[in-house]
């Protein structure tokens, strides 16, 4: 099993100044710890909890200063007006080069109704459109000259350039959340990052999903990437007690602004954020934190702890963890990443 660090910059001060630079230690004490991968996700507009709007600018930084560890937007949103897929491409390629081969590319359409409005963005096209340009980026990245005529897209012969230097090119995910979506993951033989927030026994039916699709993959790109990561919510510390006494404000702040965005695209009624609400509704009773705890939906506490709960997503079939360590205080982050990658990950691998 491989270990993801994901941080989003939530600072319930809006200090992003001193939030970025302890984020830069933290990852700098991850690669030298051991872990696997750096995740970021592109989040706009929701100031305390996530305010990462341009990671690529950041995996530049984290590129100079890490040997190691790998590095995945998690994700890149691909609607066309937020990010034309042209200049995804060339980004990944620039900084695939900057980290001497260490970058994936996570993608998403997009999970926040106050982002795709400022944006512009139809919400009935997400879907194609993020199908559509994730169809192109890998041709991008492997053909001399590119060109496309499709629905959203009508790109003369063109030079992208640079290329990355993995080859044939970097691995590629998606977020997903819904049945639907993991099924769509395998069948195109990308990467899963489950980020829906499941215990390991609801993960395991997701995980099957996308196992039985990826088998009869049709990848988009030069290759199949079996791989699912699942996402929890992560603080170790010495003693259990302590871990959630840190963990239970800033953990329960982002699950209730996780929920209210999801109610929000739900009440939009359009048909592929449906799912959404059905979420919210099935979850709205169960948003206890110590229940989160239990249930291993949150990963919270002494090494031990972290150990019993990181083995059950083992066990469903996860590849990868991808563990949120964000909005507590920084001296604490940088204990948990240590104790982690000190006494747990280990004997996991």
């Amino acid at each position: 099993m491989k270990f993801e660090l994901l941080q989003e910059c939530q600072t319930s001060t809006r200090d992003y100044y001193n939030r970025y630079w302890q984020m830069l230690r933290e990852v700098e004490l991850a690669d030298q710890t051991g872990w696997d991968y750096y995740g970021m996700s592109e989040q706009h507009f929701t100031p305390e909890l996530f305010t990462t709007s341009a990671p690529e600018i950041f995996f530049a930084a984290i590129a100079m200063r890490t040997k190691r560890i790998r590095l995945r937007q998690s994700v890149a949103l691909l609607p066309y007006r937020v990010n034309h897929p042209l200049r995804v491409a060339e980004r990944i390629g620039m900084l695939d080069i900057l980290s001497n081969g260490r970058m994936d590319l996570g993608t998403g359409r997009g999970n926040t109704l106050r982002m795709l409005r400022a944006f512009e963005v139809p919400l009935e096209e997400t879907r194609a459109q993020w199908e559509e340009a994730l169809e192109m980026i890998p041709k991008m990245w492997t053909e001399e000259m590119f060109s496309w005529e499709g629905k959203f897209f009508h790109i003369p012969p063109t030079h992208i350039h640079p290329k990355p230097i993995q080859k044939p090119h970097p691995p590629i995910w998606t977020a997903t959340t819904s049945p639907e979506m993991y099924e769509l993951a395998g069948q195109k033989g990308i990467g899963c990052m489950c980020f829906d927030f499941c215990t390991p026994e609801e993960a395991s039916k997701q995980i099957e999903i996308y196992r039985k699709a990826v088998k009869h993959a049709k990848p988009i790109g030069s290759f199949v990437t079996n791989q699912i990561a699942n996402l929890a919510l992560c603080f170790c510390a010495e003693t259990t007690e302590y871990a959630k006494s840190l963990a239970k404000e800033p953990m329960m702040a982002f699950l209730a602004e996780a929920g209210r965005i999801y109610a929000e695209l739900a009440a939009t009624k359009v048909k592929s954020y449906r799912y959404m609400g059905e979420t919210v509704e099935k979850v709205k009773n169960k948003v206890d934190f110590d229940y989160l705890c239990d249930s291993g939906t949150l990963i919270v506490g002494d090494p031990e702890v972290c150990l019993e709960k990181l083995r059950l997503y083992q066990q469903a079939g996860s590849d990868q963890m991808i563990l949120r360590i964000d909005g507590m205080p920084h001296e604490k982050i940088m204990d948990s990443i240590r104790l982690l990658a000190d006494h747990v990950f280990p004997k996991l691998r």
